[in-house]
């Protein structure tokens, strides 16, 4: 049986009539299958806490202050990424010489460490809640501690040519303020770099397993109770338009396979790196609160035991969207 997560590339893009990047780039065809909404399948609901929580988000920041087995894990998706777009750039286009480059939430430090090396003349800021500990650091990378949900934001208006966000949005509240922040935060003629998940399981052709979405909904659930919204990827591109501040918006979803099923093997990378963060976590220790919320071992194990199965045929899509700001005009 052929995948169907395979063939054209499916791009969309905004006020740009040339190619966001190299046509083999390959994406699910506009007629995949649909399955509905799979978080509620065979009258699963997520339970209500007993009594109120008080607001707070998921994770302050996505990740910050990685261990050394968090680390290798999001270098693994991370190098994904990268082997599927040929570049840290995601299929952006650049500036060839940028000055100052922006990174919000480093996870791992990986990617701001390549940038700083590949563009040496440029001064690399990163801002986490914690500094990673990064393989090496090169002299042009400045680490700057930063609560994006709740510190004032210390960068002017129009200073970076790059500024780049991965997997943040989804853990924070009012993910909204910290996309404003940013896209005033990039430079005339710079590039802004937004991608997040859309964290509902779809299935290439068949049912999505109840035990894997049952997760997805109380993490759905979970984050609404808290201001925190968990579908935060197809929002990106809309709020960046919104702006009017850009001349090209471009938006890449990429579906990230829970395996390596699909013929389509530059996905295989992205999709077992995102499996391995979604089984690493449900058998972690999730937020007490969460438990609260409905959460249980059994749930985060049934989860995971689907998601290894390749004949589940399991995926959700990513959406990477970057955009060129408008230049001032006389």
């Amino acid at each position: 049986m052929s995948s169907r997560l395979s063939g054209s590339p499916r791009l969309l893009q905004h006020g740009s009539p040339s190619p966001v990047h190299p046509s083999n780039r390959r994406l699910y065809p506009a007629n995949r299958h649909q399955p509905g909404e799979v978080s509620l399948r065979n009258g699963l609901r997520p339970p209500c806490p007993s009594s109120p929580l008080p607001p707070r988000p998921l994770l302050t920041l996505h990740q910050s202050g990685a261990d050394q087995t968090e680390s290798q894990r999001l270098n693994a998706q991370h190098n994904g990424i990268k082997a599927y777009w040929g570049g840290n750039n995601a299929g952006a286009k650049w500036p060839e010489k940028p000055a100052k480059i922006l990174e919000i939430g480093m996870g791992s430090g990986v990617w701001a460490m390549e940038v700083a090396e590949q563009f040496s003349g440029a001064e690399v800021i990163g801002v986490d809640l914690a500094e990673p500990n990064m393989e090496r650091k090169p002299p042009n990378f400045i680490f700057q501690r930063l609560n994006v949900a709740t510190d004032a934001w210390p960068f002017a208006p129009d200073t970076f040519d790059i500024v780049h966000c991965r997997f943040v949005c989804i853990h924070i509240p009012n993910f909204q303020n910290l996309l404003e922040k940013a896209i005033e935060a990039t430079a005339p003629g710079g590039i802004i770099m937004f991608e997040d998940p859309d964290l509902t399981f779809k299935s290439d052709g068949q049912p999505v397993p109840a035990r894997a979405a049952l997760l997805f909904a109380l993490m759905h659930g979970y984050g609404k109770w808290n201001g925190v919204d968990t579908n935060t990827g197809p929002m990106l591109a809309p709020i960046i338009r919104a702006s009017k501040k850009f001349s090209e918006i471009h938006e890449s979803i990429i579906p990230a396979p829970m395996g390596d099923w699909t013929e389509d093997k530059t996905l295989h990378a992205i999709g077992l790196g995102m499996r391995a963060g979604l089984v690493d976590a449900a058998r972690g220790t999730p937020d007490p609160r969460f438990f609260q919320f409905g959460m249980t071992r059994e749930i985060g194990e049934g989860m995971c035991q689907e998601v290894m199965k390749n004949e589940n045929r399991l995926y959700f899509d990513i959406h990477f969207v970057w955009a060129r700001k408008r230049r001032a005009t006389m």
